[in-house]
């Protein structure tokens, strides 16, 4: 069964391990949604500002010939990742710095979904994403799938047959459970949906059964667990407990000093989760 409303997916990649791991993630949901595939390389041409008008053309037109070749190249990075797959898959390569290059494509392409590496750490560095991922989650309206590194071992077969939907008592949520839902009948995933409970936050939900519509439970092999304590560490290690092979997680964009920020809890979770994680993104309300 297809993912509804998933008709388009979008897969920046800089021919790195990390984007290959991230283009299988890609295709499959592609492959599952019954939804089209590009895979994206996106590359400014930068010149130092201290060249002159030669440097400058010289430059330039070194730059038009690795252009040209990253299209053939591209064109080799998805077929010896996806194999028989790669005769489905659109690529396109485009003159632009990644977020800027990313975000004009997808509107191009009417996207529905944006696969993303960000790069596994651990210690202190694991408090940073990779600044495309970051940037992405920021400032786009649509679904951002951000894949770790290490959310597979290599030669592991890719899998969503456990997903952890956290959620509270907002449209961001519902948003992210419907996804879930969708895609667990795609997948043939069962779902953990989870609520941790605040001090008395207008957020808590007092049924979590009865909030879910029961056409959901009715979609997908479904259990509920509600915790108490700090939200993203029991989203993190729920996830990491079950273990979960994808978080969904819905966020809500909000203005902040003229610029789009999303809630901490979404942030942290893409952070820590050890898995890969569906943003399920709100449109920015007014405060």
């Amino acid at each position: 069964m297809a993912i509804e409303g998933l008709q388009h997916v979008l897969c920046p990649v800089d021919f790195s391990e990390l984007s290959s791991l991230a283009l299988r993630y890609a295709d499959a949901f592609a492959h599952c949604g019954g939804a089209k595939l590009t895979v994206l390389y996106a590359n400014p041409f930068l010149p130092p500002p201290h060249a002159d008008t030669a440097q400058r053309a010289e430059m330039e037109e070194q730059f038009r010939k690795w252009h040209a070749d990253a299209a053939v190249k591209l064109r080799t990075f998805v077929n010896n990742t996806l194999g028989a797959e790669a005769t489905k898959v659109q690529t396109a390569v485009v003159e632009a710095l990644p977020v800027d290059g990313i975000r004009a494509v997808a509107a191009q392409l009417d996207a529905s979904l944006v696969v993303v590496g960000t790069h596994g750490r651990s210690g202190v560095n694991r408090l940073m994403m990779g600044s495309v991922a970051e940037r992405m989650l920021r400032e786009s309206s649509i679904p951002i799938l951000t894949v770790r590194g290490d959310s597979l071992k290599p030669g592991d077969p890719l899998r969503v047959a456990r997903v952890l939907c956290p959620v509270d008592n907002s449209g961001a949520s519902r948003r992210a459970l419907a996804w879930t839902s969708r895609m667990a009948r795609c997948f043939g995933s069962a779902v953990t949906v989870l609520h941790v409970l605040g001090k008395g936050n207008a957020a808590d939900i007092e049924d979590l059964e009865a909030w879910i519509p029961a056409q959901v439970r009715q979609d997908c092999a479904m259990e509920c667990v509600v915790r108490e304590g700090d939200v993203a560490e029991e989203i993190v290690a729920l996830a990491q407990g079950l273990p979960a092979d994808m978080v969904v997680i819905g966020a809500q964009h909000r203005p902040f000093h003229g610029v789009s920020v999303i809630d901490a809890t979404s942030v942290l979770v893409v952070r820590h989760a050890p898995c890969p994680v569906l943003t399920v993104i709100a449109p920015a309300v007014e405060s």
